[in-house]
């Protein structure tokens, strides 16, 4: 090559080096927190950036993300496991909560050490439970199918049978599994079998009588559990008796007594796939849910398809996520959900282990959110005024409160959707990565990067760095946090792996102090060419 053609060449490659370097442009990019919720169901790359890959003990409020409220040990000293709380609604006075296990039923209504347990007999902790009034007296009933039905009176528990007052005759006690009240009156489910039995009208006691349905349900099986499915939000003659079998068929009566024909009628029978538990039913914004192994089914939209369409279940979005868990699970004691209309929250319990870890899935009810919540090892979970409470081994926790799990850390863990950054096409070199929080505290925090779709673990464990918020007159001005306030925190992280052509940022938090609010995450980096 000649002189000519050498300078030919430098002038090319100065040129290339040129364009290369013009095609690398710095770049930055601001996302919401992940108030879109966990999303269990969409590819990866499809994900809206509002979506979360996995939102652990981080609720999606409206606006932001925010770390789980805590848990206290509230009634201690019982004996064995609690897999049931019953509430009893008092007409007037005092409401009373009670746990049962398979030793005895103890009155958790009042925080501390409890006593001896009640004087009933219980050797099966799985109870089934309804409050009910006769006009005289007002009871909370249980039932299991094993030990003989219990009425709480208000001041005494009543053991029933054939001979006790109130009595129930014309079936055995012991062979109640279920109760109900439907249109004023008490219905109970008989053990193995596809039969229910009722009393007359106001009554809470007296001579049952069977109702079978074993020429309406026609796949046979056993009767899982009965509710209410209410269309006004409240008691009506619009109401519903609604069945349900353990191979998933769905009955569904309307009128006021099943003894008579003209004022008892089928509407239906419907398939939504086999319920998880006896507990299966949740009441849900004037809807009825069902929880099958398929998801989780509001009835009103679910029962008027031929075919079962999971669009429409509740648990649609941690399809995946939920079916799984069913899956491995469906067959483990604890399956049940619960409203907790004080944080907007419906809560659905998985029993991963039933003698050890749980989990809940969460969805926010106005947004409808989800995220998931571990280290509660809930076997069932009740309401007390308002407060909600769940049952573990040797104790009933409360839930939802203060900024600790009964004196350890809760460990908050989150990954937001993966995002290309408007250049598909392009690989990037992701440079630094900015969470954005708001706590009442000097916050410490890990986070971490996954390009490209991987799924790496955060290793370590971030915890608070401040024993407490500041006390007025006392701490230094600028240097302490005023525990009545939210302070705005932002910190740059360089990412460790950096190169790819989309990033989903991530943190992991742990703290037995701090309320977290996670508002957004901030990324800068520089875009490649088309590789």
């Amino acid at each position: 090559m000649g002189a000519f053609g050498e300078l030919a060449a430098l002038r090319a490659a100065i040129r290339s080096k040129g364009q290369a370097q013009r095609q690398q442009i710095t770049g930055s990019q601001s996302y919401p927190a992940p108030v879109g919720g966990w999303n269990a169901r969409d590819a990866l790359a499809a994900m809206p950036p509002i979506d979360a890959v996995y939102l652990i003990n981080v609720f999606p409020r409206t606006s932001y993300c925010e770390g789980r409220g805590g848990s206290d040990a509230h009634a201690t000293g019982i004996t064995g496991t609690v897999k049931t709380i019953a509430t009893y609604n008092a007409l007037s006075g005092t409401n009373k909560m009670f746990a049962a296990t398979s030793s005895g039923v103890w009155d958790v209504t009042a925080a501390g050490a409890v006593g001896a347990a009640e004087a009933v007999t219980s050797t099966e902790a799985k109870w089934q439970t309804a409050n009910f009034g006769d006009g005289t007296s007002n009871y909370l009933i249980m039932v299991n199918g094993t030990d003989k039905a219990l009425y709480y009176n208000g001041s005494a528990w009543i053991t029933v049978d054939g001979v006790s007052t109130p009595a129930l005759t014309g079936i055995a006690t012991t062979s109640l599994i279920h109760v109900m009240v439907y249109q004023g009156r008490l219905f109970f489910i008989q053990k193995d079998s596809l039969s229910f039995w009722y009393l007359a009208a106001g009554a809470a006691g007296g001579a049952l009588t069977e109702f079978d349905l074993s020429s309406v349900c026609k796949q046979g099986g056993q009767l899982m559990a009965m509710a209410t499915w209410t269309f006004d939000g409240g008691a009506g003659p619009d109401d519903y008796a609604v069945f349900v079998t353990s191979k998933g068929e769905i009955a569904v009566y309307t009128g006021t007594n099943p003894s008579v024909s003209a004022n008892w009628s089928l509407k239906g029978v419907y398939f939504l796939g086999q319920p998880l538990s006896r507990r299966c039913f949740v009441n849900y914004g004037g809807d009825l849910v069902l929880i099958t192994q398929n998801g989780a089914y509001p009835l009103a939209a679910a029962l008027q398809s031929a075919t079962i369409d999971r669009r429409l279940s509740l648990t649609n979005k941690i399809e995946t996520a939920f079916t799984q868990a069913a899956r491995l699970y469906g067959s483990n004691f604890g399956w049940e959900a619960i409203l907790y209309p004080a944080q907007n929250a419906l809560l659905f319990n998985v029993p991963v282990d039933e003698t050890g870890s749980q989990e809940q899935y969460v969805m926010n009810t106005t947004t409808k959110s989800w995220c998931s919540f571990n280290a509660w090892g809930a076997q069932t979970f009740g309401l007390l005024n308002g407060e909600l409470y769940y049952g573990e081994a040797g104790q009933v926790t409360k839930a939802w409160t203060g900024t600790d799990d009964q004196g350890s850390n809760i460990v908050i863990e989150a990954k937001q959707a993966f995002s290309y950054f408007g250049a598909e096409g392009r690989e990037k070199r992701f440079v630094l990565f900015r969470p954005v929080f708001s706590a009442n505290g000097n916050l410490s925090f890990l986070t971490g990067l996954d390009v490209d779709f991987r799924d790496e673990v955060i290793s370590g464990e971030a915890t608070y760095n401040v024993s407490a918020g500041g006390l007025w007159n006392t701490a230094i001005w600028d240097t302490s946090y005023w525990a009545a306030n939210l302070e705005v925190l932002k910190d740059w992280t360089s990412p460790q792996r950096n190169v790819g052509y989309c990033a989903a940022g991530k943190i992991k938090i742990a703290t037995n102090l701090l309320t977290i609010q996670w508002m957004s995450s901030d990324f800068v980096y520089e875009v490649g060419g088309i590789l």
